[in-house]
């Protein structure tokens, strides 16, 4: 009778343990989903780059005091559409919920890393909770997109897994868009959006997800070129023309809409982004310069000391360089036969990303977001490597807490941990001549794995 008992008493843990790994198989999706969530509202509240939700703030408020058909900053999407929403929920929510919202010039001037842009204001946690609910929404979404693409593509949902667990637990991912507040995974959705309709056939809709990405951020104009090929190999006799007009008349009347009132704004918007007054207002941020910063190579040209008919040279050379990459990329997109468009899709949609992040002179860390559904898909099914992937993803991260440093993401907790993040910054500033070094190193390093990765990827297609 002892024995028996004792033996029931050892065996309770491993039958819990039992039944516990068996729950974590057969629910791994929403343990993944459930995970990621939870750090993510962790994060929205507490965490905020400082200028940039500042400038979210600033655009609430003025949605707020003009009404809703006051036009706002370019592109549309954010700064506008969805900015409205959020500025109404927020003024709504502020009556019930304390906001918290803090003045610059109550804090330590140490914690104000952008002096030169006057930042008055630190958003409270209730606005940066609400600000990142379509972050939240949209990653959630990409993920879910990720799951039936790779589980369709390849018969297996184990890899559909995989694909959520790339995505929706990468802390790069998390990082960008609940803890800075940056909307770069908008466009990303949008992106994935219109690929996963393509590969369904349903081109109306495919066009208007691609314009809402265009909408967010312009990029996505770049996969027009690879889905006319991508069209003409694979409609069906007699049904290219039909299947040309289709997608290419939503696109275009549904930018139309969306444009329309931001018109001027965008013949500005792209001038400034490829010549040299693209630099225009980021010459404070350090170590970032007036034509060159970011994830790329061309930081570099910081340490040089270039003045004058030089910058204009740097500028000169990287627009003919995205020109030169963008072209060679739509010519090695022209040769696929797109046998696997799922798969293929990506691949041309990374290439034609990745030729702008290899050859412009400013690579934002945010960008990165771009690739990262591509990315997904293909490791997942393993046409690259997941070293590769997450040694993309930990540079990202890596820079991003490094450029601006990791205590001024969380100056809206300065009420309680105002000397502990007083502390931090002179703990940063001792090495800030380091800091500068690895942001160079790391920007190199990104690119290298970048450019290792088309690398990869077009020898495959050989």
């Amino acid at each position: 009778m002892l024995n028996t008992s004792f033996t029931k008493v050892i065996c309770r843990p491993q039958m819990f343990f039992g039944r516990l790994q068996f729950f974590c198989a057969s629910h791994k999706l929403a343990l993944i989903l459930v995970t990621g969530i939870a750090v993510r509202l962790i994060l929205m509240p507490i965490a905020a780059h400082p200028f940039d939700m500042y400038v979210w703030y600033n655009v609430s408020n003025n949605a707020l005091a003009n009404g809703p058909l006051f036009l706002q900053g370019f592109p549309p999407l954010w700064y506008h559409y969805f900015m409205i929403p959020v500025a109404y929920s927020y003024s709504a929510l502020s009556t019930v919920i304390p906001t918290c919202t803090l003045a610059m010039s109550s804090l330590p001037s140490a914690l104000d890393f952008y002096p030169s842009y006057s930042v008055s204001v630190v958003p409270g946690l209730l606005f940066n909770f609400v600000v990142k609910i379509p972050f939240l929404i949209s990653d959630i979404l990409v993920a879910f997109l990720l799951y039936k693409l790779v589980s369709k593509v390849t018969g297996q949902t184990l890899l559909g897994q995989s694909a959520v667990l790339l995505w929706f637990l990468n802390p790069f991912v998390i990082w960008i868009s609940s803890a800075w507040g940056m909307w770069d995974t908008l466009p990303a959705l949008f992106s994935l959006a219109s690929l996963y309709l393509l590969v369904k056939r349903r081109y109306g809709f495919s066009a208007v997800f691609l314009s809402l990405g265009v909408a967010a951020k312009l990029y996505p104009a770049l996969f027009l070129v690879p889905i006319a090929f991508y069209l003409y190999k694979t409609s069906r006799i007699g049904e290219f023309r039909q299947s040309f007009a289709r997608f290419f008349g939503v696109f275009f009347g549904a930018s139309l809409l969306l444009f329309l009132p931001y018109l001027g704004s965008m013949v500005n918007f792209v001038a400034d982004f490829f010549l040299l007054s693209g630099g225009n207002g980021v010459d404070t941020i350090v170590p970032l310069g007036p034509y060159s910063f970011g994830l790329t190579y061309w930081s570099l040209t910081q340490y040089l000391g270039l003045t004058g008919d030089w910058v204009l040279f740097v500028s000169v050379v990287s627009l003919v360089l995205v020109c030169v990459t963008v072209l060679l990329m739509y010519w090695r997109s022209s040769k696929f036969s797109f046998n696997v468009p799922a798969l293929d899709l990506s691949v041309v949609m990374l290439f034609c990303v990745a030729a702008l992040l290899l050859s412009y002179r400013i690579v934002c860390e945010q960008w990165l977001v771009w690739l990262m559904p591509f990315f997904v898909v293909l490791c997942a099914v393993g046409r690259l490597r997941r070293g590769l992937f997450w040694g993309v993803s930990l540079v990202g991260l890596l820079y991003a807490v490094l450029n601006c440093p990791l205590p001024f993401f969380f100056l809206s907790l300065a009420p309680w941990i105002q000397n502990s993040l007083v502390g931090m910054v002179y703990f940063v500033w001792w090495f800030d001549s380091l800091r500068f070094v690895v942001l160079a190193v790391l920007a190199v390093v990104f690119s290298l794995l970048l450019l290792i990765s088309v690398w990869r990827l077009n020898r495959q297609m050989h």
